[in-house]
């Protein structure tokens, strides 16, 4: 053995187990994340992810005795990345640009509300697109659906742990949007919901999530458009996300008799300070 080698394998030795387990798992989530899940686990092979780790295989094999152990633990790091890489920036992004582009508007309520359509109809088919076409949600919804079955209980304890804290922190951070943006624009939550925004972001994802998966086995309804309200745009066309958002926010949503023009033009300022 050459002085290299026998020096690489040495500090391949020397790594701590999290360290090794970190780089293992790193690698294996690259392959993942390139090949997708639906084609299963068949194609990770142990000593190739090793190699490209760069790591002992006695290292490895002390914390996986076998490619099923280590698969089991590969589910649940995915489930808690999957879950908590739902929130899609550039829906919110263009939310706030919507908004920037029609500041003459918000000073009276037809105004605001024809604002309100206008990002619901946009946006929310800009978040359909990008989210049902990401990995993290195809990820997320192989896990929830027939993947769990593959794993022993104790792995799919940990999983559904996973998805469930991940679900729950994309769920809060999504009703704080929601909140902050229909105040921005004179809107607040319907009285009988309590000043809670989660039901209401649960329903907006799930829409997302159930045309998503709707569509494998119906794409021609799915991606169609249709006619809907007039927003800034007299005949403007519609999606099935955009349609079902509306719907929703219909029913949550009511004017706020409080609403403070000035406030909202304030935060416009420091809006549109930031974007520049």
């Amino acid at each position: 053995m050459s002085e290299y080698a026998e020096h690489e394998v040495q500090r391949r030795a020397r790594l701590r187990a999290p360290e090794v387990r970190q780089r293992v798992l790193d690698v294996a989530l690259d392959r993942v994340g390139s090949l997708g899940m639906t084609v299963g686990f068949e194609h990770l092979m142990m000593d190739d992810l090793i190699r490209e780790a760069e790591v002992s295989r006695s290292s490895t094999y002390r914390l996986w005795d076998s490619k099923e152990a280590f698969v089991a633990d590969l589910m649940v790091e995915i489930a808690r990345r999957a879950a908590t890489s739902l929130v899609d920036e550039s829906t919110l992004q263009i939310c706030v640009r919507i908004l920037l582009e029609n500041v003459d508007r918000v000073a009276t309520p037809e105004g605001r509300h024809q604002v309100v359509l206008e990002t619901i109809r946009v946006a929310l088919q800009h978040n359909y697109q990008s989210v049902v076409s990401s990995v993290a949600w195809q990820s997320y919804v192989s896990l929830t659906a027939a993947l769990l079955g593959r794993v022993d209980n104790s792995a799919r304890e940990e999983i559904t742990e996973a998805l469930r804290s991940g679900s729950d922190a994309f769920v809060e951070q999504m009703a704080a949007f929601h909140q902050w943006f229909a105040e921005l624009l004179g809107y607040r939550i319907r009285p009988e919901w309590a000043g809670d925004y989660r039901p209401y972001a649960t329903l907006v994802s799930a829409i997302v999530e159930g045309l998503g998966i709707r569509q494998i086995a119906n794409p021609s309804i799915v991606l169609a458009t249709y006619r809907g309200p007039a927003t800034m745009q007299p005949d403007p066309e519609w999606t099935l996300a955009s349609a079902g958002l509306l719907g929703v926010f219909e029913r949550f949503m009511e004017p706020d008799p409080e609403f403070d023009l000035a406030k909202t033009l304030a935060e416009i300022d420091a809006l549109r300070a930031s974007a520049d």
